[in-house]
């Protein structure tokens, strides 16, 4: 799939999902436009890097049950991989868990309008 469409399209659309338009009349409003512009910017640099590194990671071989973690593990080795897999395990909780709440927020947000 390549590094475009495999690591770096799936990472931005992390960053651009529900949680990012939901915060960001309140980010604009705490820090400013140029400020606004500038933390996007450092989270697409900070996905392109990682994107890239990933990408250096998968090309040692082929990706097999398990995704990241597995490519992790075998790349960087198991004690590095268990922890980097925990971290990933704790993210991925708790980014499914705000989509959670940003769901319902932007659903309570838009039923109280009609009266619902």
């Amino acid at each position: 799939m390549g590094t475009v469409q495999g690591v770096f399209l799936p990472c931005i659309s992390q960053i651009l999902g529900i949680i990012f338009f939901l915060r960001l009349p309140t980010i604009t409003a705490q820090a400013g436009t140029i400020g606004s512009t500038l933390i996007i910017f450092a989270s697409v640099l900070s996905t392109l890097v990682t994107s890239l590194s990933l990408s250096a990671i998968a090309t040692n071989g082929t990706i097999q049950a398990g995704g990241p973690y597995y490519i992790i593990s075998r790349t960087l080795g198991v004690e590095i991989g268990g922890s980097l897999g925990v971290l990933f395990y704790l993210g991925t909780t708790l980014g499914s868990s705000m989509y959670v709440l940003g769901a319902v927020e932007a659903f309570n947000t838009n039923l109280s309008d009609y009266g619902a």
